[in-house]
């Protein structure tokens, strides 16, 4: 069809020459990644400019390339302003997408490792005793995509409440249940502090008692999701924890470093579990 001297695709002819359903136009239209060009008032019908096609084939492939439709809708906004923004966000994907293939591969041999009825090689168990420690505490149940967030929040808010203060001990999260999709923990998040330090309206202050636990110290890839679920794995089945009562306590991770400040192969965190 021709309009205004433009022409003007039905959805069923886009989708044919984009490869794309119209079920997926349908979704790119209602998330603003790819309006119509106009919209029957009457019927509703969609209609769409010969000139979408490359935008609408250029979708398609950003979604074959694994990326969710919010970062296309980045990556398009930054492709408005200047190409060089665009590449570059597509560079950091690439990387992304390599850093989490190496971490299914650690994944994949420590499992392998199971079905041969081998002993995990990957990971060191050790044991160790922790004294009681005072910490400041934030406890909150969220999904698994929030925990980013809340541990920049909380770090944040224990650097501001010590202002200028060193820490007493490791910052630490306990994993006091699940946290997936569908689980929502709670996390809580903590760090030693001398005794003087006071209780705000985020921030709590609890005794940690002592105990002894079942560590390994994992590199930056080995934590990396899901690889950290294989750490997680070699110290829960571990003879130093199923040898010894469950304790009350949860299972932790123990940071060493920060984990914007060190590379895939530098250490970053103990998973330790509690020992009764």
């Amino acid at each position: 069809m021709l309009n205004g001297g433009r022409q003007r695709l039905t959805i069923g002819e886009f989708a044919r020459q984009t490869q794309l359903s119209a079920k997926a136009l349908r979704i790119y239209d209602e998330t603003g990644l790819l309006r119509p060009a106009d919209i029957d008032p009457s019927s509703g019908r969609r209609r769409y400019a010969a000139a979408q096609l490359r935008r609408a084939r250029l979708i398609g492939m950003l979604r074959g390339c694994d990326m969710s439709l919010a970062e296309i809708g980045q990556l398009l906004a930054d492709l408005d302003v200047r190409r060089e923004l665009a590449a570059d966000r597509l560079d950091r994907h690439l990387s992304e997408l390599e850093t989490r293939q190496t971490s299914r591969r650690l994944l994949i041999r420590h499992v392998h490792a199971i079905l041969r009825g081998e002993e995990p090689s990957m990971f060191e168990i050790q044991t160790r005793h922790v004294p009681a420690q005072r910490v400041m505490s934030v406890q909150r149940r969220l999904r698994v995509q929030q925990i980013a967030p809340f541990v920049r929040e909380v770090k944040t808010a224990f650097a501001d409440h010590l202002a200028g203060r060193k820490p007493t001990g490791p910052f630490t999260l306990i994993f006091h249940n699940t946290i997936d999709n569908e689980s929502d923990g709670p996390l809580e998040a903590v760090l030693g502090c001398p005794d003087d330090v006071q209780v705000t309206d985020l921030i709590g202050i609890r005794t940690e008692p002592a105990h002894d636990e079942a560590f390994t110290t994992i590199t930056k890839a080995q934590w990396d999701f899901p690889a950290i679920l294989a750490a997680y794995d070699a110290v829960a089945c571990s003879a130093e924890v199923t040898n010894r009562p469950r304790s009350a306590l949860s299972c932790r991770e123990v940071y060493l470093s920060e984990p914007d400040a060190i590379g895939h192969d530098e250490l970053i965190c103990d998973i330790a579990f509690p020992l009764g």
